[in-house]
């Protein structure tokens, strides 16, 4: 059982590095002339190529798993993929990349709360504490004095933690029959469908440009920063699923967190964004508000909300017996041991 929650959290930090090194990348194809739109089609478009092949390998002989829970799967598509980058881009054009990521990653309280209203169990003291030492570490990293706020965007902002919530909770439940690679591509291939939808309606804007990008003052040709840019997405959801169905929905969602320090590094890196002291402050906050909420997953466990809407569905159109009737009436509470 160590093991398996070493080799989660390891999974949940390459994947929070993974979506770190994403974002720098997409930011020096803005500053070429691409925007939000396009590079999130191609970003899925890629992902959806990149992993068809193993989707197809993994599902083999299990596409009927497909068929029970094509609702998950076609949610995971279009919340937890195109909705997470979307909205947040889209908040981004009113507020600064600070005030929106810190909305953004309100998430791991969203869960701890829905958690806890859901099931009844309140959280330990240790993951109290967790969730102030953490917030603290953004606050200070990000830094948001000064800013001025954009009623709109800051609902958009907020709406991407709603949906980074779905894809902390549907990452995590075991009980489909979907490995995490084929839950992956075919979500991929869901928000890509999705962009491809938006296209013609007008709604985005697509813009691409054939401009060299630049990373870290080496020039290279847009199709190697879409390359990378789609081999760090679908890298970033497949070790985040797997680590998701590891170590559960609660920690993962505050391991994430790191991606904030992970994006300071990267940005260092790639744009030559020096991070500042307290900035280096905020991120030993960061790891230790992780290490508060693991220690009171191990003290207390938490209780979470496994909702499966397929099968409840399924029995109520089949007329299934009383018994499976209470089964769908009442959530089934799984016990995340940390």
């Amino acid at each position: 059982m160590k093991q398996q929650v070493a080799l989660g959290l390891a999974l949940t930090l390459l994947s929070s590095f993974l979506f770190a090194a994403s974002g720098p990348v997409a930011k020096a194809m803005y500053a070429v002339g691409w925007t939000p739109g396009a590079v999130v089609l191609l970003r899925l478009l890629g992902c959806a190529i990149v992993l068809a092949v193993p989707t197809v390998v993994a599902m083999r002989g299990r596409w009927g798993a497909v068929r029970a829970h094509w609702r998950i799967v076609v949610v995971y598509g279009v919340v937890a993929i195109v909705g997470v980058q979307l909205l947040y881009f889209l908040a981004v054009e009113h507020l600064t990349v600070a005030v929106a990521l810190l909305l953004e990653m309100t998430a791991p309280l969203m869960i701890v709360f829905w958690v806890w209203m859901r099931t009844g169990s309140r959280p330990a003291p240790a993951t109290f504490a967790g969730m102030v030492t953490a917030m603290l570490g953004l606050v200070l990293i990000l830094d948001p004095r000064g800013a001025e706020l954009h009623l709109g965007a800051v609902l958009l902002a907020l709406g991407a933690a709603v949906c980074l919530c779905a894809y902390f909770l549907i990452g995590a439940k075991a009980d489909i029959d979907i490995p995490p690679v084929a839950l992956t591509g075919l979500g991929m291939g869901v928000g890509a469908g999705v962009m491809l939808a938006l296209w013609p309606t007008g709604i985005l804007e697509y813009s691409f440009t054939s401009v060299p990008v630049d990373l870290g003052g080496a020039e290279v040709p847009w199709w190697v920063a879409v390359g990378l840019l789609a081999a760090a997405t679908a890298g970033a959801y497949l070790t985040g699923v797997m680590g998701l169905r590891m170590i559960g929905a609660t920690v993962s969602s505050f391991v994430n967190l790191t991606e904030v320090p992970f994006s300071v590094l990267v940005a260092w890196l790639v744009l030559s964004e020096l991070p500042g002291y307290v900035q280096l402050v905020g991120g030993v906050f960061i790891i230790a508000g992780v290490v508060f909420i693991k220690l009171g997953e191990s003290r207390a466990p938490v209780r979470e909300v496994v909702v499966d809407e397929v099968t409840a569905a399924e029995d109520a159109s089949s007329g299934a017996g009383p018994r499976a009737a209470g089964d769908a009436a009442s959530p089934e509470l799984r016990a995340v041991d940390g």
